[in-house]
């Protein structure tokens, strides 16, 4: 690898991707120069510039031959180098090339008519507050007038800027039921229809979107009123409650004065007093930048969610659907059919599920294919060979394929031409939710009297059906969504209509949508969620190394928005710094190999500034646990890792245990581990947006020094929109326009706060007038008493406006939270004691990399047990009752004098040599996964074992010696040991033991002795003694772990423990 590549390797994610625009451009540039050289030399223009002409057959050249804008670019710029280059060797004046590129950029905000347009609304604005003024009393107004005003008064100052968006507002009015606060903001949960796109489904022609609307403050007026007048006869559209107020200012309303409304407001509320909408938000609102709100159930759990008590039961709710796919009754001429469809599933998967294989996956299948042909009916044969097509196989495979399955191999080639290669990792999901679904389901068809067109319809429906039903049953990183469904089963059907003459129709019926999972975990939920984590572990059901990677882990997925599978895939040398500690995603590994780890996307290679965006306290626990990690492991361990093994964690072990917490907290709820990373991106986003007196009750749990200091370590640029290019990179997206789209929630909500911020120069006349006031309305008296000419003080009624429009439903946000945190409360009084504990077992939360390196720095230090204990940050206590256990089994002699434990030429050591094998170290796994607990339901079973160990243990042999004599001591220490280890693994070898051992004296070494004796492979031997080992029939020895396993223990026992030694 060449210098520059490893430096790079240490370059931020930025950094990287510049690199590889750089590197990337130089290919292109490349191309470029090779592909002129080779036309000029071809034209001989070297020798005959003349033959150049007016530069029209280059041009055409260029771009006949151009693959993008950046080619044409860098063939223009050697062009004209060429050109000079002509000039100076033949002393020409040739003119210098020139060309026109086609830029297109996105429409600018403020345009050519930005002025004229916006001087237009300025007009409608004013003429909009002399209706208001000049009207005579509250009274003036019709019920079509109030709902006019309430609907232009969104569109001006509220930012309602769709057609949808205000039909749904209509809709609202018709029961306006769906009115919550927070603070004194109200909120209106709008839910507008769409084609396409939505968090809400409806059927596969309809999704709605959540329109989160947070009235500005002269709209609330207006809505006040039509609440105060209760009116619920809304009949008119639109257009129909707009031309009412139109007729009264005296402005003409036309077909396409709506939509001319619609597109200019924004040129009002943009420039509005104390309100700040920054570009991108204004394209939210607008409707370029997609974006959706949080339904109210969604809020209400976001804000202030309500949980389970503690004595409430907890019911298993079982999922049915009326939907589901009916069971297919075969005939018996269909039984064939099945089992050979069955086998061909059975045997793609398993090949699928290759992970380490010499041959690529597509070798495979075409071999399977070729070896099978006779198994496969027309309907497996096209889906196996569309996956097969995925992978770009080479043509020689193409013509074999082509002969067997009687297809045109030409037609083959031509379609994976135009498709970019398919990623090894992603054909499980392509096979999973596509392939075996088809096999599935055509066989209901294979002997249907439909016509084709019929069939692959039938088979699509389902097949999209099944899809939405498990999306909506099963964690969103396992299913892909209903949109990325439909678009590969069209893919799938071109495949059809090209290579078998399929017929071609359009998927009607699996309208493509875009539907974001609209779920927030609040800070109060991931306080209860760390809290019954810790409940847990206190009562023993977690264990300690659990307990630790599950709230380390957690807390990174709800702070920084990581993918799980990119948390899993740490490794110690991504963590960057010391005190300020980022993590570097990116990828690594071999496929060969099978350790082969990929990112989503090129983008997700990053560095997330862990040190600002965790809390004081949750900074200091993961500073503390990377610092330690650095200590025992080494630089190519995983950060996560599983119990006393460098093995990766899987995503089942973090999902599991939150589902199981969530639905302990919850009655019911749609959260999944997902949920983190769309939260991590709505709380910068409130945290970026928002002032946080506004955030402070229940929106975020960070101080407000921790507030400001993550504001000015990420904001350093003032800009409002490099504040969403921050969010979009930290979640590992390109640019923020997918982030919008699929997990900022709170947009309109912030859009709606800043809206609230305005402050209309009324007088209190006019409000009085607006809010509908008359002697007989109690709810207004406050109003009463005020001076009509004085102006209306918006801050100082903003609590009463607030409660006039929740039409009673103010107790909606009330959370029981205060109530769970004391449920949750458990007694902690009780110290954790390692003196208490086997080392290196769950229970002593040391794990075994620890208490092997410490052991290791007492013979690099000789035995310095203060310096030991100030490097590791453990108690010199703790370290000097370790050493003194070693040294004294260190000076076992046995009774010709010879050490115990250790050769003649080890003597300097303390501690039993590492072992590395796989099977040695699953034993030490399992070994130290059991001691604790086989030690605390029998003690005195674990002592014997010890003292057993320590006084017949030799340094020459790996297992215990015995003589027949003393048998019966090697029967009560193998009853005793034998649940330690594996089962499979103890090997007992002696001459004929199954006929000297004892049914009565020895059942269960005389158990072992009969197991043994049934399995080829174990060794014999000519020594009369009985020796009792572990063996592994795969290497043909015995094992180290043995000897290992028990001699840490003696180190590392409980205080209470005394052996003794003879």
């Amino acid at each position: 690898m060449s210098s520059s590549l490893k430096k790079a390797d240490q370059l931020f994610a930025e950094k990287k991707r510049e690199l590889t625009r750089q590197l990337n451009e130089q290919k292109i540039q490349n191309e470029v120069h090779a592909s002129l050289r080779k036309y000029f030399s071809e034209q001989q223009f070297d020798q005959n510039p003349h033959l150049l002409g007016d530069y029209g057959e280059v041009y055409s050249h260029i771009k006949k031959n151009s693959t993008s804008k950046k080619w044409i670019k860098f063939a223009y710029d050697f062009f004209e180098d060429y050109i000079k280059e002509l000039n100076a060797q033949h002393r020409l004046d040739l003119e210098l090339p020139h060309a026109v590129l086609d830029i297109k950029r996105d429409k600018p905000i403020v345009t050519m008519s930005w002025n004229a347009d916006g001087h237009e609304i300025n007009d409608l604005v004013q003429q909009l507050y002399n209706y208001w003024e000049l009207a005579e009393s509250c009274d003036s107004f019709s019920n079509e007038e109030i709902v006019g005003n309430i609907i232009l008064s969104a569109i001006l100052f509220g930012g309602l800027n769709e057609k949808a968006e205000l039909n749904a507002l209509l809709e609202h009015l018709r029961n306006p039921v769906k009115v919550r606060h927070y603070k004194d903001l109200n909120i209106l949960f709008l839910e507008s229809h769409s084609n396409h796109y939505g968090d809400i489904f409806i059927d596969e022609y309809t999704v709605r979107k959540s329109r989160n609307f947070i009235p500005d403050p002269v709209t609330r007026l207006w809505l006040i009123h039509f609440n105060l007048r209760d009116i619920r006869h809304v009949h008119l559209p639109v257009e129909g409650y707009l031309e009412y107020i139109f007729r009264k200012i005296k402005k003409k309303f036309k077909k396409n004065s709506l939509s001319h409304l619609l597109q200019h407001a924004r040129y009002n509320w943009l420039q509005l007093p104390n309100v700040d909408i920054d570009p991108a938000l204004s394209e939210c609102l607008i409707g370029n930048l997609l974006s959706c709100g949080l339904p109210e159930q969604e809020f209400e759990r976001f804000v202030q969610p309500k949980f389970k008590y503690k004595h409430e039961l907890t019911t298993e709710v079982i999922h049915q659907s009326k939907n589901l796919p009916p069971q297919t009754v075969y005939l018996h001429h269909e039984q064939d059919a099945l089992k050979d469809v069955l086998k061909i599933h059975k045997d793609l998967l398993k090949i699928i599920r290759l992970r380490q294989t010499d041959a690529p996956i597509y070798q495979l299948m075409i071999d399977y294919c070729m070896e099978n042909a006779k198994l496969f009916n027309e309907y497996s044969k096209r889906i196996t060979l569309w996956l097969i097509s995925l992978f770009k196989p080479p043509q020689e495979d193409i013509d074999l394929l082509a002969q067997r399955f009687d297809f045109c191999a030409t037609i083959f080639a031509k379609i994976i031409s135009n498709n970019s290669q398919l990623a090894k990792s992603s054909i499980y999901t392509y096979y999973t939710r596509i392939g075996e679904p088809w096999l599935i389901y055509s066989l209901q068809y294979q002997f249907s009297e439909d016509d084709e067109e019929t069939r692959l319809q039938k088979i699509y429906a389902q097949i999209y059906q099944n899809n939405c039903i498990a999306e909506s049953l099963l964690e969103d990183t396992v299913k892909k969504s209903a949109a990325q469904i439909v678009k590969t089963l069209k893919r799938f059907h071109q495949f059809q209509e090209q290579l078998f003459d399929a017929p071609a129709f359009t998927l009607e019926t699996l309208d493509q949508q875009t539907r974001p999972r609209t779920r927030i975990i609040s800070p109060v939920t991931f306080q209860l969620l760390i809290k019954k984590l810790q409940q847990a572990h206190l009562q023993n059901i977690i264990s300690q190394h659990d307990y630790e990677n599950l709230s380390l882990i957690y807390t990174l997925a709800y702070r920084t928005g990581m993918r799980i599978n990119e948390m899993i895939g740490l490794r110690i040398k991504d963590t960057e710094g010391l005190n300020r500690i980022s993590l570097l995603v990116k990828p690594y590994g071999s496929e060969k190999i099978g350790n082969e780890h990929r990112l989503k996307t090129d983008s997700a290679q990053r560095s997330v500034p862990v040190y600002c965006l965790l809390k004081a306290s949750e900074y200091q626990q993961f500073h503390q646990y990377v610092v330690k990690q650095r200590l025992t492991k080494k630089p190519n361990d995983y950060l996560f890792s599983q119990f006393n093994e460098n093995k990766k964690l899987s995503q089942h072990m973090l999902t599991a245990p939150f589902k199981n917490f969530m639905d302990q907290l919850f009655k019911q709820h749609h959260y999944t581990f997902h949920s983190f990373r769309h939260s991590a991106a709505n709380h910068l986003a409130l945290i970026f947006k928002c002032d946080y007196h506004f955030l402070s009750d229940s929106l975020t749990d960070y101080t407000e020094v921790e507030y400001n200091q993550l504001r000015a370590e990420l904001l350093r640029n003032s800009i409002d929109q490099n504040h969403w290019i921050i969010i979009a990179h930290l979640l590992g997206h390109l640019e923020p326009i997918e982030t919008f789209k699929s997990y900022i929630h709170v947009a309109y909500f912030i859009a709606g706060y800043q809206f609230s911020k305005y402050r209309p120069l009324l007088s209190n006349g006019l409000v009085k007038k607006m809010l509908g006031i008359s002697n007989s309305t109690q709810e207004l008296h406050f109003l009463k008493s005020l001076n009509d000419q004085s102006e209306f003080n918006f801050e100082m009624h903003a609590t009463t406006l607030c409660k006039l429009l929740l039409n009673n439903q103010e107790k909606w946000i009330a959370s029981n939270a205060h109530t769970l945190h004391a449920e949750l409360e458990v007694n902690q009084t009780q110290e954790h004691c390692i003196f208490d504990y086997f080392v290196a077992t769950p229970e002593s939360k040391i794990d075994l990399d620890l208490f092997y390196k410490a052991l290791c720095l007492l013979e690099l230090y000789k035995y310095d047990t203060e310096r030991v204990a100030q490097e590791l940050c453990l108690s010199h206590e703790l370290i000097k009752y370790w050493y003194d256990n070693a040294i004294q089994l260190k000076q076992l002699k046995s009774r010709k004098n010879n050490p115990r434990l250790f050769h003649i030429t080890e003597l300097q050591y303390i501690k039993p040599s590492m072992i590395d094998t796989n099977e040695d170290l699953l034993l030490v796994t399992h070994f130290f996964n059991y001691l604790q607990a086989c030690y605390q339901k029998s003690p005195e079973n674990i002592r014997y074992v010890l003292e057993f160990f320590i006084n017949h243990v030799t340094a020459s042999h790996t297992g215990l010696h015995s003589t027949r004599k003393n048998i019966q001591n090697l029967e009560k220490f193998y009853y005793a040991a034998k649940d330690l280890f594996p089962a499979n693994m103890w090997h007992l070898l002696g001459i004929d033991m199954v006929n000297f051992l004892n049914k009565e004296i020895t059942p269960n070494l005389l158990k072992l002795a009969k197991a043994n004796q049934k399995l080829e492979g174990y060794p014999t031997t000519k020594e009369n003694n009985a020796r009792l080992q572990l063996y592994s029939l795969k290497q043909g020895k015995a094992l180290p772990a043995f000897k290992f396993c028990l001699h840490l223990a003696c180190i590392g026992r409980p205080a209470q423990l005394q052996l003794e030694i003879k």
